[in-house]
């Protein structure tokens, strides 16, 4: 599926206008060159692409970091779990602006000799969710057992080695590769943290809430990432690492962990970007690096956080059909048999109800959310115990001692602290842009993308294109409805297809390439290739029992 008239009369129009905007190499390209001139313009700048970035770069999708093929689900006999990696925006884009036929190209993709990913075997990094069969009182899972330093025989702290390092990659000894996104990373972090922040998978001591998993995610992938790039010595950072390859084209998309520490720690994390002007100069000193090394540069800005499915909204939807375009705690729990009581129970109890006509993103009029993980926790405790969960507790049970408040962003969200994430996630995306103004480089506005998307407007072509997917079933941004996977952060297969198809068009534009368009109706279904290992449907498309 290419994307509607619409749509691209819409991306057309605003990809000129930045071009006009940005100048330099931006300003100045022609759209289509002609013979000679637009193969030697498209090899000078397709020649070496690396990419700069977080999870959302490296492919990461429903809380687990995985290249292999072959892992088996063990909660559900007979399934696999998919590759996360190769179906990530950045390895579609690579894939498309290959001068290889698209089969052969995806092939390099998956083939660790010379794949430009650092391929992480199986069972993959982090602890993946999973689907644990086809109607089992809660439909999913963990991949692994035991906690995140047994998991596997240790596999998850092989990572947070130097050496172990090598047990958790298919190509550890690699000199391909081009995507060096670190799951977990900030932007300042990018450009200046030279090693992981911790040597072990252990908790660590003071920090609090889903900080410490996102500190945890990070200093567990640096290496297995990095490894490859030692020799730059103190100079390692994952800006540098990128600047060794000698790259024509860098991406560059950073700034959703400083957003998710805030709000993962309650406010307590210092360790970001907490203003726009130091967004901006963060993202000015990747930038001047890049191209100081030769490379033409593209960057994008964030989504608003709180637009994603790892916050459900405490309001009670109007009809049942909104489940499908934003995501409402009562969606879920109404799944599992729960009533619309337990919804205002909870918001009562941890102060999360709003004023009628909360907006989202709105600094002024706030919702408070339940986070995903916060509902799951109420599905699973209720499930054995009959009663609701203190949310308070790091780990629900009947002796808990709660300390009021204490949910730090991983359970629940109050209106006021929602408040203060959106600031902090407009801030840094203000610092992203004035970046690629005044660096003249072009912007891939994946704010506008979610921000479609979530607006359930069928005019806006963002969410149009979306629904027309598979139209009545997929896609949304409601949890489970195709756009994002199981985690309620990371894009799905077609999530990642979306945006990759909005960087290649801003590439072309910009740049005067011609990388041919994902074709978006083909990754949902799994029809690029004929290899249905490295080509399969979407695996986050909508369960069939999802109304």
């Amino acid at each position: 599926m290419k994307l509607s008239s619409l749509r691209k009369a819409v991306a057309l129009a605003a990809f000129a206008a930045l071009a006009a905007c940005g100048g330099g190499g931006a300003g100045s390209a022609s759209a289509v060159l002609p013979g000679r001139e637009a193969a030697s313009r498209q090899e000078a700048v397709l020649t070496q692409i690396v990419a700069v970035g977080d999870s959302l770069t490296a492919g990461y999708q429903a809380d687990g970091f995985l290249g292999a093929t072959s892992v088996k689900n063990p909660l559900y006999p007979g399934k696999h779990v998919h590759p996360a990696q190769e179906n990530g925006w950045w390895a579609l884009l690579d894939e498309q602006a290959s001068s290889k036929p698209l089969e052969t190209a995806i092939a390099q993709i998956y083939d660790p000799s010379i794949s430009p990913l650092p391929l992480i075997q199986g069972p993959g990094l982090d602890n993946q969710i999973v689907p644990a069969g086809p109607s089992p009182f809660f439909p999913f899972g963990q991949l692994k057992t035991g906690d995140a330093c047994t998991d596997n025989h240790g596999f998850n702290q092989a990572g947070y080695l130097f050496r172990g390092s090598t047990r958790v990659r298919m190509n550890p000894a690699s000199t391909t590769i081009r995507n060096v996104g670190v799951p977990g990373i900030t932007l300042h972090e990018a450009n200046v943290i030279h090693q992981p922040q911790t040597t072990t998978c252990s908790p660590l001591p003071g920090i609090p809430g889903l900080l410490s998993d996102v500190v945890a995610e990070e200093s567990g992938t640096f290496w297995p990432v990095l490894r490859n790039f030692t020799h730059l010595g103190p100079h390692l950072t994952e800006v540098n690492a990128a600047a060794s390859r000698h790259p024509t084209l860098a991406t560059i998309w950073l700034g959703a962990n400083d957003v998710l520490k805030y709000m993962g720690s309650g406010g307590r994390f210092v360790g970001g970007d907490r203003n726009a002007g130091q967004a901006e100069s963060d993202l000015r000193a990747a930038i001047g690096t890049l191209q100081h090394a030769g490379a033409r540069v593209v960057v994008a800005n964030l989504p608003n956080i709180l637009e994603t499915g790892f916050f459900q909204r405490v309001t009670i939807p109007k009809r049942l059909a909104d489940c499908k375009i934003a995501t409402y705690a009562y969606c879920l729990l109404a799944q599992q048999g729960f009533s619309s009581n337990v919804v205002s129970q909870l918001a009562k109890r941890y102060h999360l109800a709003t004023p009628q006509g909360c907006e989202p993103t709105s600094l002024s009029k706030p919702c408070g959310y339940l986070t995903l993980p916060g509902v799951v926790e109420v599905i699973s405790y209720h499930s054995t115990t009959g009663k609701i969960p203190d949310l308070d507790c790091a780990k629900p049970s009947p002796h808990c001692k709660s300390v009021p408040g204490s949910g730090l962003g991983m359970n629940y969200i109050t209106p006021e602290f929602a408040g203060k994430v959106q600031a902090l996630n407009s801030a840094v995306n203000t610092g992203i842009d004035n970046a690629a103004r005044s660096s003249r480089v072009p912007l891939v506005d994946i704010t506008a993308i979610f921000d479609g998307l979530a607006s359930g407007d069928p005019s806006n072509p963002y969410f149009a294109e979306a629904a027309s997917i598979n139209p009545g079933k997929c896609c949304t941004l409601g949890f489970l409805y195709g756009i994002l996977s199981f985690d309620g952060l990371h894009p799905s297969n077609t999530g990642y297809a979306l945006i990759a198809y909005d960087f290649i068009k801003t590439i072309n534009k910009a740049y005067g390439t011609q990388i041919p368009e994902v074709d978006v109706q083909a990754v949902y279904g799994g029809t690029r290739c004929s290899n249905k290992q490295y080509c399969f449907p979407d695996p986050y498309a909508p369960p069939n029992d999802i109304p």
